[in-house]
Parts: C-alpha cells; sequence; structure tokens
C-alpha cells in the first residue's frame, strides 16, 4: 500500500508541475507579435510546451511547415483551460492563435438562447 500510494503522489505531484509550468500568461500571449524572433518571443514563453495539445480544436491549420507549441491559458489544475498556439517558422513568430477550452453541451445552449434573446 505504501508504494501506491508514493507512486499516486508522484503522479499527481508531476501534474501540477506540467499543468503549472506550461501555462503561459495572457498578458504574455498578448505581447507576443507576429514577425518577433524566436529569441525575442521566447523570453516570454514557459520553459515547457503541453504533451497533450489540443489540435483537435485549433480554430484552423497551423500554417505549413511551421514549428508549433501549445500553453496553457491557465496553471488552474483540474479544469479544462483555453490554450494558446503560437508557430514559428525561420525562426519568426508566424501565427498565434487562441484554442477555447471544451465547453459542455448545456454552456453552448445557454450561450445560444442568449444569442436568440437579443
Amino acid at each position: 500500500m505504501p508504494c501506491l500510494r508514493r507512486s499516486l503522489l508522484t503522479a499527481l505531484g508531476w501534474y501540477a508541475y506540467t499543468r503549472t509550468h506550461t501555462a503561459l500568461a495572457p498578458a504574455d500571449y498578448a505581447s507576443l507579435r507576429i514577425g518577433d524572433t524566436e529569441a525575442e518571443a521566447g523570453r516570454g514563453l514557459p520553459g515547457r510546451a503541453v504533451t497533450d495539445p489540443p489540435v483537435e480544436r485549433a480554430p484552423g491549420p497551423p500554417p505549413p511547415g511551421a514549428d508549433c507549441r501549445y500553453y496553457r491559458a491557465s496553471p488552474e489544475l483540474f479544469v479544462s483551460v483555453d490554450h494558446f498556439r503560437v508557430c514559428f517558422l525561420d525562426g519568426r513568430l508566424v501565427s498565434k492563435s487562441v484554442v477555447p477550452t471544451l465547453r459542455t453541451t448545456e454552456q453552448h445552449i445557454r450561450e445560444e438562447e442568449k444569442e436568440w434573446v437579443r
């Protein structure tokens, strides 16, 4: 049992570490400018990118040949959060986009109802 507890604590610790060290502050994301060099942009980026990016929710395909990295928009644990995708090509930032979080069906319906009322 102690081994199982230790394994569980290790897994939980790794989960927390990866979530908090892959978060890009919204203000830092906003300060990124298309055309920035990778070195310029890299100063505001976290040291790690997410290892399980939500590519299926991305607003569109990445630029052909670009190296894209995904970062969490918040270090919150145990919740779905927006992600930021930043893409570099030939050492320059060529694209940045917000990848929205998963929304539940109920949230989606409520948002549509608000639009209908307008």
